[in-house]
């Protein structure tokens, strides 16, 4: 009992190395652009994208790349609110329109995916510049705005409570249901999965839906941020499903040692501080995604599991003994 307890103390301090590490070796670089209660910063602004991330997650652990999460967003911000407003524009109403809007929209994207049978990167990009027409089309293209009143989204409380409840829901439906059981066999071996009578489709439809899910609270508090959702086109969404994708690889690589789910906050939280880091070092934010791909595929490279890690890390630590 003692062992098991120590192995998991050591696990999850292993993860919490990781951005604590860079933490610290930015604080000794920029002690002043990284010190103070900027950290409470870099977690606030890691909440956000960590609920998007794990949308995205139920796709990524089966294989799929599901480029039209962002689209989803902005679409269903456009759509949703726009519609809220035209409602009565209620905060209340205008946040459940958007999650609405995502969730139909997530369902609806699953079911192309299933119908016309091609890889879900083809499928996906499809949906997505479909999505972003449409959002570029809506209520005249001009977007949305809403009114200052939905502002109570962008409460630090609200915003800690929703991060919670998304962090609650998806480590619940992932590790302690059956769809989260089917989705880890059918991501171990999908053959297997239908010769035991698991429907593959159906795993596949429920992950599309829950980044349908995701989207919707992610959308609800960026618009809360600044009460206006732009169009975007010509695949300008992907660089939110970018940043997703990143912290789905930082918690797959820790997936030994932590809960997939744990790990996605634990990469969103890295994604920040590279993010902080590059602006504090005063390199030009445009290669924030170069430089965040970067260390992340340095960082999955040394804690992946191919034979060629295993064996440098071997003969690493053979020469520590000698």
């Amino acid at each position: 009992m003692k062992k098991d307890i120590a192995y998991k103390m050591k696990n999850i301090l292993f993860a919490i190395a990781i951005p604590l590490i860079l933490y610290i070796v930015l604080l000794i670089v920029k002690p002043n652009a990284m010190g103070g209660t900027q950290i409470f910063d870099i977690l606030r602004q890691a909440m956000l994208p960590a609920i998007l991330a794990w949308g995205v997650a139920f796709a990524c652990k089966l294989g799929l790349w599901h480029f039209a999460a962002g689209a989803n967003v902005i679409t269903s911000v456009i759509v949703g609110a726009g519609l809220g407003v035209r409602l009565g524009g209620n905060p209340y109403i205008i946040a459940i329109c958007i999650f609405a809007v995502a969730v139909l929209t997530g369902f609806i994207c699953g079911l192309i995916y299933i119908k016309i049978k091609v890889p879900s990167i083809i499928a996906t990009v499809g949906c997505m510049l479909v999505l972003e027409s449409i959002g570029a089309l809506a209520w005249g293209g001009g977007g949305v705005i809403v009114d200052k009143s939905f502002e109570i989204f962008n409460k630090l409380p609200v915003v800690i409570a929703i991060t919670v409840i998304s962090f609650a829901l998806a480590y619940i439906v992932y590790g302690k249901t059956k769809y989260g059981f089917n989705l880890k066999a059918v991501a171990n071996n999908i053959v297997v999965s239908e010769q035991q009578g698991i429907n593959v489709n159906y795993v596949k439809l429920i992950s599309f839906v829950l980044v349908g899910v995701f989207s919707g609270l992610y959308g609800i508090l960026t618009l809360a941020r600044s009460f206006r959702q732009v169009p975007v086109t010509s695949m300008g969404s992907m660089d939110m499903v970018f940043n997703a994708i990143m912290c789905f690889f930082v918690a797959a690589a820790l997936e030994k040692r932590v809960s997939l789910m744990t790990g996605v906050f634990i990469g969103a939280i890295t994604v920040q501080l590279i993010k902080f880091g590059i602006v504090a070092v005063g390199v030009s934010g445009q290669f924030n995604n170069a430089a965040v791909a970067i260390v992340l595929l340095i960082f999955c490279a040394i804690s992946s599991e191919s034979e060629y890690m295993v064996r440098f890390r071997s003969h690493f630590k053979l020469k520590k003994k000698l």
